[in-house]
């Protein structure tokens, strides 16, 4: 089992985490500004761009397709496959920021109240989605969903930690 959870965690989290780290990059220095426009500045905030959803996207199916290539981990269609778990991430975001204007708070800003409730979604929402996807698209079973979930959600806090320390992101 330890072995065929390392191999999905090659094929969902390796690629996100590539991608994601890429894309704080490509926000940082605010390259390809032409896709820097907000989905909906008004339901999601200014930070849910069409460059995140194109660059992660993007991005996600090639360092899935490179993966397939360079390793013994086999995937079925790797190009199809990560360009849906890249929408998957970043799709899967946009309710937490819905809920998030609604209540009044800005984009880039933490909660001041349930402090914790928002932190755990943002560091969980991305992941269940991906791996809802993964799971309806039968390439795992159920459990081997959970565990990914699980360890896709504290990887993100941890890299989170991280991209905040060597001020590629923001906040946490």
């Amino acid at each position: 089992m330890i072995n065929n959870i390392l191999q999905h965690l090659g094929i969902v989290l390796l690629p996100l985490l590539i991608s994601n780290v890429l894309h704080m990059l490509v926000v940082k220095h605010n390259y390809f500004k032409c896709l820097k426009l907000p989905v909906s500045k008004k339901a999601f905030g200014e930070n849910k761009t069409w460059r995140g959803f194109v660059f992660v996207s993007l991005v996600n199916a090639f360092v899935l397709y490179i993966i397939e290539v360079l390793t013994f981990i086999e995937v079925q269609y790797p190009l199809f496959l990560g360009f849906v778990l890249g929408l998957a991430y970043m799709l899967f975001e946009l309710p937490n920021s819905l809920m998030k204007r609604q209540l009044g708070i800005q984009s880039g800003v933490k909660a001041s109240s349930n402090e914790m409730l928002f932190t755990l979604i943002d560091k969980t929402d991305s992941a269940l989605g991906v791996n809802l996807i993964y799971f309806f698209l039968d390439y795992v079973n159920f459990e081997y969903a959970i565990v990914l979930f699980l360890c896709c959600s504290i990887t993100h806090f941890f890299i989170s930690k991280i991209l905040l320390h060597f001020n590629l992101k923001k906040s946490f």
